[in-house]
């Protein structure tokens, strides 16, 4: 039997959690993004009111400023569109098990077995209506045989719509889309097909030399392509893929030029703590970790490491990614953002969360460590036995 597969895709996601949290913005023409005093942040997330001015998502923000005047700046609460993701993800498992993130604000759900009588756009009504009563999110539903054409029908109608794909509709509803709208279809990728003359899927569909696809893009590239441009895709839905496609990461943006290097790695140590104390809170432990560095000349560098045996360890979390830095620091160039990220999750076994090491951070960090070992063993036996003394 054929699966019926929903990609359900919040609408400008950040900025709708910022809406949602202050009511007084609906309307408005708002962007999260980080208000520095030089504007050189760049644009997150855009209500669909900003949106049809032209503002758009990674656009500096100076250029979004100069073209809207009375933008509505938000700067970005990560932790608060994490919670929202949370908060809709176990609305989700309410109505499936089979329930596959595609990122922080979408997903993939198998709903074969959740109605009768195949009243799936009644269930992607309901759905839809209930996250918009409950969360003050709106978003749209793609409704297909497999994930990629439920993917391409939540684009279809933005905000709030729902799009019913078929194998049968690809000629009328798929292949007439630009090349740039096909999901796996990158930038370069576009540009390189537009050279022989495709610009559409169908073009891409009716091209007569494979051969020539082969050459241009790659064996494994053409043969992607070629396959989802036919509607087909997969319909497995992982549940456990969250452990291994989501993120804890934290980030800080200078409003200059960085040169000093113990800054730097100040910096890097308060971070990777933050994401440390999420992990633990979460009962997470890492296996990969990565760094990311902003240049002033606009270079963004990345490197990431994959260890054997995952942890929750600040210290060996802080020795990574003091490495990462060795590796891609430049002393001669000034530094405007960081960026540290913890991925590939396991759950840790109950009272294996492994904590700090307090002698190697610093004393903001050994207070901050402090305070959570007291919560976490007040917790633990139910009473505010232990407190914090001062030494006399």
């Amino acid at each position: 039997m054929g699966r019926v597969i929903f990609h359900i895709d919040m609408n400008c996601f950040f900025a709708s959690c910022e809406i949602a949290e202050n009511p007084s913005l609906k309307g408005k023409k708002v962007v999260v993004a980080r208000d520095t005093i030089d504007k050189r942040g760049m644009v997150l997330a855009a209500s669909y009111e900003a949106k049809a001015l032209g503002i758009y998502t990674t656009q500096p923000l100076y250029d979004a400023i100069r073209k809207v005047k009375d933008l509505v700046i938000v700067n970005p609460r990560h932790e608060l569109y994490e919670e929202y993701s949370e908060r809709f993800f176990d609305y989700f498992f309410k109505v499936t098990p089979l329930v596959e993130p595609g990122s922080i604000d979408e997903a993939y759900l198998d709903v074969t077995d959740c109605v009768e009588d195949n009243k799936y756009y009644e269930l992607a009504q309901e759905m839809q209506n209930d996250i918009l009563e409950l969360f003050n999110l709106p978003c749209s539903i793609g409704i297909a045989p497999n994930k990629f054409l439920a993917k391409m029908a939540s684009d279809m109608k933005k905000p709030l719509g729902i799009t019913i794909l078929r194998k049968r509709d690809i000629e009328e509803k798929l292949w007439p889309l630009p090349m740039k709208d096909m999901f796996g279809a990158g930038k370069k990728t576009c540009q390189l097909l537009e050279t022989i003359g495709i610009k559409t899927i169908g073009d891409l569909i009716h091209y007569p030399d494979y051969k020539d696809l082969e050459t241009l893009l790659g064996p494994s590239q053409a043969q992607y392509l070629i396959y989802h441009a036919n509607g087909n895709g997969s319909t497995v839905i992982d549940p456990n893929r969250f452990l291994d496609s989501s993120s804890i990461s934290n980030a800080h943006t200078y409003d200059y030029d960085e040169y000093n290097q113990e800054h730097i790695k100040s910096l890097i140590k308060y971070l990777c703590n933050n994401v440390q104390l999420r992990m633990q809170n979460k009962g997470y432990l890492a296996q990969s970790f990565r760094l990311n560095i902003r240049f002033n000349n606009f270079d963004n560098v990345s490197k990431s490491v994959t260890i054997t045996k995952p942890t929750s360890s600040a210290l060996e979390m802080y020795n990574y990614y003091l490495g990462l830095y060795d590796e891609l620091s430049d002393p001669t160039i000034g530094v405007r953002l960081v960026s540290v990220a913890a991925t590939k999750f396991s759950k840790a076994e109950e009272g294996n969360v492994q904590l700090s090491i307090f002698d190697e951070l610093d004393k903001e960090n050994q207070e901050l460590e402090v305070k959570n070992l007291i919560n976490s063993i007040n917790s633990s036996i139910g009473k505010e036995l232990l407190i914090k003394g001062i030494k006399k």
